[in-house]
C-alpha cells in the first residue's frame, strides 16, 4: 500500500458503521445504512419503526441493533466494482422503498413523499475499530433535505458522543436528547424534551 498516511490507526478509524434515526410527528423510524463511499439504506440491516412516543428503552434497543448491523464496505485503496456497486444499489433501494411504504400505510399517510415531509434526522457514525463510543449528529430541516451541522466549537452542542455500553433506555434518551437539537423551519419543531438536563454520562463532543 503506496499511501504513507494509511497507517494501521488511520484504517482502524476510517471503518465505521452508521444509522439514521428520524422523527415526525407521527412516527419514529431507526434505520441501519452500509456505507460503500457513501451511504444507502442497508440491504440486511436492522430497521423498525414505531408510533413517536415510543418508550426511550424501545428507542435504544433498536438504535443499537441497526447500529450493530450496519456494514462497511471500503477498502482504502481498492476501488470498488461498479457492477457490484450498481447491484447493491438496486437492492438497498428496493428495500428503502418498501420500508417506507409500510411507514407511509401505517400511519396514514397518503404517500410516502408526505411520511417524509415534516422530520428530524439524527446522523450516527460509530468507529467500531477504535471505541465504544457513537456520535449522534442533530440536523437541520431544510426544503426536501436535512444538513449535518459542522464540526466545531460554535455548534458542538449538534454533536454528542455516547458510549454504547449504557443500557437500551439511556441511549434512547441520548438519541431524543439529540433529535431535539435538530432545527426546523418556523414553528415545525417536533421533538422537545426536557432541555438542560444532564447526560447520564456527562460527555460530549467540544
Amino acid at each position: 500500500m503506496s499511501q504513507t498516511y494509511l497507517t494501521p490507526e488511520r484504517l482502524r478509524w476510517l471503518h465505521y458503521k452508521s444509522s439514521a434515526i428520524i422523527l415526525s410527528p407521527k412516527y419514529i423510524s431507526i434505520e441501519s445504512m452500509e456505507v460503500w463511499k457513501g451511504q444507502y439504506f442497508s440491504r440486511t440491516g436492522w430497521c423498525a419503526h414505531a408510533p413517536n412516543d415510543a418508550t426511550d428503552k424501545w428507542i435504544g434497543e433498536n438504535f443499537r441493533k441497526a447500529l450493530l448491523s450496519s456494514e462497511y464496505f471500503n477498502k482504502p485503496g481498492i476501488i470498488l466494482d461498479r457492477e457490484a456497486v450498481v447491484v447493491m444499489k438496486e437492492v438497498s433501494n428496493r428495500r428503502r422503498l418498501a420500508f417506507w411504504d409500510d411507514i407511509a400505510r401505517s400511519y396514514g399517510y397518503k404517500d410516502m413523499d408526505q411520511a417524509g415531509r415534516r422530520c428530524d434526522l439524527v446522523f450516527s457514525s460509530w468507529h467500531y475499530l477504535v471505541d465504544d463510543f457513537v456520535t449522534l449528529r442533530a440536523s437541520k430541516r431544510l426544503t426536501g433535505t436535512h444538513r449535518a451541522w459542522p464540526e466545531d466549537r460554535k455548534h458542538a452542542d449538534k454533536h454528542m458522543t455516547v458510549p454504547l455500553s449504557v443500557s437500551d433506555e439511556e441511549l434512547g434518551y441520548a438519541v431524543r436528547v439529540a433529535l431535539s437539537r435538530c432545527e426546523a423551519p418556523g414553528r415545525q419543531k417536533i421533538n422537545t424534551p426536557p432541555e438542560l438536563l444532564p447526560l447520564p454520562w456527562k460527555k460530549e463532543k467540544a
